[in-house]
């Protein structure tokens, strides 16, 4: 198991680097929130993530588990199918297969979305390498936390009709550069479990 925040203890940014899309960047700190630490993300016509690499051959079992909380979805957003519109008031992103070539890489990404209906999977309107499966959608669960957990691998499965090879990379994100909104996301509890006895069972 990978406790990928690893408690907020000093020095757990270490292990995640910044990814900034050639936009103003999206804004991290760690807060407190009920007593505890959580990582808070503020958006403001901005884009960057957060991305933390791993190592784990895809062949057992693999899931994701987090907590999640938006202030507010993008409300009026409804082309989230759309480059116009793929901003989200929170992301997670995994990565599996990379490649040189950005737009080659394959990913699942897990969405907060404004409009869409809770259970979609689509393609990015950037790449069809990146599939979007959509957990929390509108209003309804703003302003609360929401517990996830997801079989990364059945996900894959799932949107690319085939198994993945690997996990490269996790990810959370909030961006609204495309539609020159803003968002205030909050995560905490990111863990991903994966069958015991792989090698991999460890972050890089």
């Amino acid at each position: 198991m990978i406790a990928l925040f690893d408690g907020f203890a000093p020095g757990w940014r270490s292990h995640w680097r910044d990814q900034n899309l050639f936009a103003k960047p999206t804004q991290y700190d760690v807060v407190m929130d009920d007593g505890r630490p959580v990582l808070h993300a503020a958006s403001r016509a901005a884009n960057a993530g957060l991305v933390r690499a791993v190592a784990y051959p895809a062949s057992g079992d693999a899931r994701l588990r987090w907590t999640w909380k938006v202030q507010s979805p993008l409300v009026g957003n409804r082309r989230e199918r759309e480059r116009a519109g793929d901003d989200y008031a929170a992301r997670v992103f995994v990565v599996f297969e990379t490649s040189l070539l950005p737009l080659r890489t394959r990913a699942i990404n897990y969405v907060w979305a404004a409009s869409e209906e809770v259970g979609a999977m689509f393609p990015s309107p950037y790449t069809k390498n990146v599939g979007l499966v959509v957990l929390r959608s509108g209003e309804a669960e703003a302003g609360r936390w929401c517990a996830e957990s997801r079989d990364v691998l059945a996900d894959y499965r799932a949107f690319f009709g085939e198994a993945p090879s690997r996990i490269s990379a996790v990810a959370v994100l909030v961006d609204t550069d495309n539609t020159r909104g803003a968002a205030d996301a909050w995560f905490a509890d990111l863990v991903l479990e994966t069958k015991p006895g792989f090698a991999a069972d460890r972050a890089r």
